[in-house]
């Protein structure tokens, strides 16, 4: 080796596919795996938050690039071919990005990358790449077993790497008693266990071979080498975990009851070897992309869908560093898959992309560097700055029915059959969904809606498309399109269900049977988000209360119910609700946000501190838990602390004008920083799409539909649609938009009043999404007068007996004009002037001129003031009306 190589930091990254710390730690408490319980006490350990959907050839590209799957681009378990004629597995041919090899070998780096998945066809890296196509045995063990081509480069290396595989047949009873000390016991014609066994072991035992012939005679900078073993062991036989789950056998619980184990033994064993060979000077990265159930929080069955096996998966996989200056016996919190390819920048002293998803974990070194960043690594080279990787010609080896075949048998993907014009139309719309369910994870809900959509129509019978599809309607305020969703899917399964009975019920006598019609779950749960979204909370409320004995629910479901109570504002109910959910499923950030909320509304800062920072401790990338621990702090008088939480929320969430707004707030108010403020302030203007929204509010009867008469006549464009015409209270009209009514429900609408004028009485002001620049039109009058006004027209309408003054709408009335108030200084965007309705009667003159000059309109100051009839000044408090 030479000198050089000899002083750099050398970094060997492992994966193991699924691993789950919640099934680790009571084994390395129990002795039993003392390799990674070294590296746990001489290093630096987290749980990693993954992504959705949590499909491995997508995970292990974002850990390997920094980016989400809709930026490298892979996608799903299979691919068409080239030629479009048929399915086969994923492939590397499609990633539209640079991995962390490609980076370092810029700089001249040698790196050596083992079973990455997917790594097929082998790059031409500066080191040694083997596919994840190496490993694999389709054939019985006395026929060729030829290596796939492109699996090995350089080419020179591939008979020699061929013979370092281990093909099933070559396992023996000693390489199975392990697993199964009984395994005499079990009908191998009858069911496939040691044949999966051995095939698991097997491609382990070839990944191994390969990466520990290189670390022994290569020279290397980096290193990963990827393990798929623990997610096939977990999915085949964690069932068998102890304890017993009451619906396995108790014989086939003693059979393998001991697999779960014997696998992270195994693998224990593995990455002893791999440390030993890297050396002490190495740092060593153990990851896994996802985790696993190895509890109660495992479903019972798997529903009938492709991937479903990914319902198993758990939320957080594994982190584990250890190393020449890595902090030892420490924790951290809030990485996540995102953050790897840019920590192993850093700890290499290169630049992270600006233009990757994830951050650098700091907190994982004794001394933390100054991270630097590179716009992006993408970009043509020039000198000292990176540039792109000379790929080659990567050829397609034709591999593929055999393996498309294991996915099928593992649950991962459909058959896609023998006819390619189903197969391969079929592959297509899953990868499209998996693509809309990455876009709904990673934010971009515009793009999700619109794939969502298309796949909806063309499969309306996939009850998954139109959930989806529904929920990405609900982000985004559109409540109608949900809530016609979920009544085209409501009543498609109930004619379904009818036809089936039909069809069971030709027993020759016309007589029908079957069971009677049962809504799923999966709707009912829907319904109750439509019903919630649209103010009807009891309803949705009643509807969850139903479902609450259904098994397969369980106490997940008292999640959804603290949501709705939430909706409500029932906080105490909605804390009860979720610290049940939390007995349940103790690392639930979700969970643990929502608590925090329910205790910030409640006064309990220290409360709510706490499980916010358990929130983004658990999920680092949930943008509103760290806006709620900002407005925590803020609230508890820590305002460099909220304003760091404030600025975390904005990196997650661009968009946010919310969190933009109070940040300057903070800046400007309590940490003398004003130029800040005025940036972030500049920043929501230019963020803000097309012209200003003109925005007439205040109190129902305060004078805003005069206010609206006023600037129609200026010459202003109102948005307006004249469905209430004028009558004894309005005789010119109201000037209001039906959909404007339903703000609460549908905030999107608001866009088709850019550039206009529009009424939005002040009970709805909260509800304007912070994407528009508003200017407000505030009319004020007395809220008494407001009150007998508002009496006196409902008396015109009833044609009745007057009723008697209510001192409790009185009240009301005053809240409304504080809240609004407050509404007001909590968005300083928000253009606001006050128009007191007395002195518009008094004057319109002198009022209009205001507005012309609040607005900056050239607008008809005679027309608008002479729209203003001050005879329509009635329900005077001085008796002259």
């Amino acid at each position: 080796m030479t000198q050089r190589a000899a002083n750099r930091r050398k970094v060997l990254l492992i994966g193991w596919d699924s691993a789950d710390w919640k099934t680790i730690h009571p084994l390395m408490d129990q002795g039993l795996m003392p390799n990674l319980q070294r590296m746990v006490e001489g290093g630096t350990i987290g749980r990693l938050a993954t992504l959705v959907p949590p499909l491995s050839p997508m995970l292990w590209t974002s850990i390997a690039t920094g980016k989400r799957p809709y930026k490298h681009g892979i996608i799903g378990f299979t691919e068409p071919t080239a030629d479009g004629g048929s399915v086969r597995p994923v492939t590397n041919v499609h990633r539209r990005v640079k991995a962390i090899w490609n980076m370092l070998d810029q700089r001249g780096l040698r790196s050596h990358v083992v079973g990455w998945w997917p790594s097929h066809p082998a790059e031409p890296i500066n080191g040694v790449m083997v596919s994840n196509f190496f490993q694999r045995a389709h054939q019985p063990g006395h026929l060729p077993w030829p290596l796939p081509e492109g699996a090995v480069h350089p080419p020179g290396l591939r008979e020699e790497f061929a013979k370092l595989r281990v093909h099933p047949d070559e396992l023996t009873a000693a390489h199975i008693a392990p697993f199964v000390p009984d395994f005499a016991l079990v009908d191998q014609a009858k069911v496939p266990t040691l044949a999966t066994l051995s095939r698991i072991i097997a491609d382990c035992a070839g990944i191994q071979a390969a990466a520990t012939c290189i670390l022994d005679r290569e020279e290397w900078d980096f290193m990963a080498v990827y393990f798929d073993g623990l997610d096939h062991f977990n999915h085949g036989f964690m069932k068998y975990h102890p304890p017993r789950r009451p619906f396995i056998p108790e014989s086939d619980f003693q059979l393998y009851k001991g697999v779960v184990t014997a696998a992270h033994r195994f693998h224990d064993l593995m990455l002893g070897r791999l440390m030993e060979l890297a050396g002490e000077e190495a740092t060593v990265m153990l990851i896994s992309d996802h985790g696993f159930h190895p509890d109660r929080l495992r479903p019972a069955r798997l529903p009938q869908e492709p991937a479903a096996p990914m319902f198993e998966h758990g939320p957080y996989g594994i982190l584990c560093v250890k190393g020449p200056g890595i902090r030892k016996d420490h924790m951290i919190h809030g990485a996540g898959l995102l953050d790897i390819t840019p920590t192993l920048l850093h700890l290499f002293g290169l630049p992270a992309g600006r233009d990757m998803d994830g951050k650098v974990l700091q907190d994982i070194r004794e001394e933390p560097q100054p991270v630097e960043l590179v716009d992006t690594w993408e970009e043509p080279a020039t000198t000292g700055e990176p540039g792109p990787l000379p790929v080659g010609d990567l050829h397609m080896a034709a591999m593929g029915p055999e393996w498309v075949a294991q996915l099928v048998d593992l649950g991962y993907i459909e058959d896609p059959g023998g006819d390619p014009s189903q197969a391969v139309p079929k592959t297509i719309r899953e990868n499209r969904y998996y693509l809309a369910l990455a876009y709904l994870d990673g934010g971009r809900t515009t793009e999700a809606v619109a794939e969502l959509e298309a796949l909806h129509g063309e499969a309306p019978g996939q009850l998954r498309y139109g959930t989806s599809l529904a929920r990405a309607y609900l982000r985004t305020g559109r409540t109608q399109d949900a809530r016609r969703v979920v009544d085209e899917m409501r009543e498609a399964d109930r004619l379904r269900h009818e036809g089936g009975r039909q069809e069971n019920g030709r027993d020759g006598n016309g007589s029908g049977s079957g069971m009677p019609y049962s809504e799923p779950a999966r709707l009912r749960l829907l319904q109750a988000r439509v019903l919630q979204a649209d103010g009807a909370g009891e309803q949705a409320l009643a509807q969850l209360r139903m479902l609450e004995k259904d098994p397969l629910l369980g106490e997940r479901l008292q999640y959804r119910i603290a949501e709705v109570l939430i909706g409500m504002g029932r906080w105490r109910q909605a804390m009860h609700a979720l610290e049940k959910f939390l007995a349940f499923d103790a690392d639930s950030a979700k969970g643990h946000h929502a608590l925090g909320v329910c205790l910030l509304k409640t006064g309990d800062l220290e409360g709510a501190l706490h499980h916010l920072h358990e929130a983004v401790g658990l999920n680092f990338n949930m943008a509103m838990a760290h806006y709620h621990l900002a407005e925590a702090y803020n609230l508890a008088g820590e305002h460099n602390a909220a304003a760091q939480a404030y600025a975390v929320c904005l990196h997650l969430s661009p968009g946010l004008n919310r969190a933009r707004q109070r940040l300057a707030a903070l800046y400007k108010e309590h940490l003398n920083r004003p130029g800040e403020a005025e940036a972030l302030l500049r920043q929501v203007a230019d963020r803000c799409q097309g012209g200003p929204i003109t925005v007439v509010s205040g109190l129902p009867r305060s004078g805003t539909s005069v206010m609206m008469q006023a600037l129609q006549a200026g010459g202003m464009e109102v948005f307006a649609d004249g469905a209430r015409p004028g009558d004894e209270s309005n005789p010119k009209g109201y000037f209001e938009h039906k959909a404007i009514k339903a703000l609460m429900h549908d905030p999107g609408v608001i866009v088709q009043a850019q550039g206009k004028a529009v009424k939005v009485v002040a009970p709805l002001l909260p509800y304007l999404p912070p994407l528009y620049r508003y200017r407000v039109i505030m009319m004020v009058r007395d809220t008494r007068e407001v009150l007998r006004s508002q009496n006196e027209m409902i008396e015109r309408g009833r044609k009745g007996a007057k009723r008697a003054f209510r001192t409790g709408l009185q009240d009301a009335l005053d809240a409304q004009v504080e809240r609004t108030h407050r509404w007001i200084g909590r968005n300083p965007h928000v253009q606001v002037l006050k128009v007191d309705f007395r002195d518009l009667m008094s004057d319109p003159e002198r009022e209009v001129r205001r507005v012309c000059d609040f607005l900056g309109e050239q607008l008809d100051v005679a027309a608008m003031a002479a729209a203003v009839d001050p005879r329509l000044y009635r329900s005077r408090l001085d008796g002259t009306d």
